[in-house]
């Protein structure tokens, strides 16, 4: 194994060229945007006589994964020795997970590089070093405990059958009480694909005619034979609120008469490839 190489700075002073390091989690609006880090990042620089070479930054993307490109080509232009410095706008960005931060900070460090944060101060010695790896367990914790209270008001959405995250299907909207209320022109469209699977009509021509009316999917697409099979399965349209391993009958509006919709299931078991060949598009 090859010798540790010593960061620039080990006799003083900051001294050689550095890049900017920024990511942004879109789900945590509470980050400073990749703007702002940048800037202050900026800022640090220039008041350390430190040159900037390149920006490096990761958008919508979590601290949770090493899986950023910007970061990945920011670690290995850093093996290329390109520069002696990392800017970031705090320890966290380098991985909320205290062992993934730590490991690419000693990473760097290895090919050195020392990592610089404006919000935070931590000098090259142990003491410094100790009181890095305490942030990096503080931003563990953060990140697990934000998780934590997030799921929990998720699930307490849930026993309330309270419209969560992500798209609603066909015919639904979100009421003023946040809960599932139904959306008439949408479950008018429902109700007719359901009819008329069930009195025989292939899914291809279901879509075509629907196309030639100008009727869209839930996400504003053109119908196709592989946009049916979700929506003739989903429960909800019978009143079934299904959220987390959280299941409550009666807890959404229905749209579908529960014997039409067994009826459907049943079909749909013995009908052959009932999903069409080529399923082009999934949604409804």
């Amino acid at each position: 194994m090859s010798p540790r190489k010593k960061p620039a700075d080990q006799q003083g002073g900051y001294s050689g060229t550095a890049v900017i390091y920024a990511r942004y989690s879109s789900h945590n609006q509470r980050e400073a945007s990749i703007e702002q880090q940048v800037a202050e990042c900026q800022k640090f620089a220039d008041a350390n006589n430190l040159h900037i070479a390149e920006v490096y930054a990761d958008k919508a993307i979590s601290g949770k994964t090493d899986r950023r490109p910007n970061f990945q080509r920011m670690m290995r232009d850093a093996g290329k020795g390109k520069f002696q410095y990392v800017v970031a706008w705090k320890s966290n960005r380098m991985g909320r997970n205290m062992l993934d931060a730590m490991m690419n900070d000693s990473r760097l460090r290895d090919m050195g590089v020392r990592c610089l944060y404006t919000e935070e101060d931590f000098d090259d010695t142990a003491a410094g070093r100790f009181a890095l790896r305490n942030m990096m367990n503080v931003n563990q914790f953060y990140s697990e405990n934000m998780a934590e209270d997030i799921m929990r008001g998720m699930m307490d959405n849930a026993r309330k059958c309270m419209v969560n995250n992500g798209g609603l299907p066909l015919g639904y909207k979100k009421g003023e009480d946040g809960r599932y209320a139904i959306d008439e022109a949408g479950a008018a469209i429902v109700r007719e694909i359901y009819e008329r699977f069930y009195a025989g009509e292939a899914f291809i021509d279901i879509a075509n005619d629907l196309n030639a009316r100008g009727l869209k999917t839930s996400r504003g697409n053109r119908w196709n034979k592989g946009s049916f099979h979700r929506l003739l399965t989903n429960e909800r349209y019978i009143g079934v609120y299904e959220f987390g391993g959280v299941r409550i009958e009666d807890g959404v509006p229905p749209i579908i008469r529960k014997e039409l919709f067994y009826a459907v299931q049943e079909k749909l078991k013995t009908k052959k490839n009932a999903q069409g060949r080529h399923r082009e598009n999934g949604d409804y």
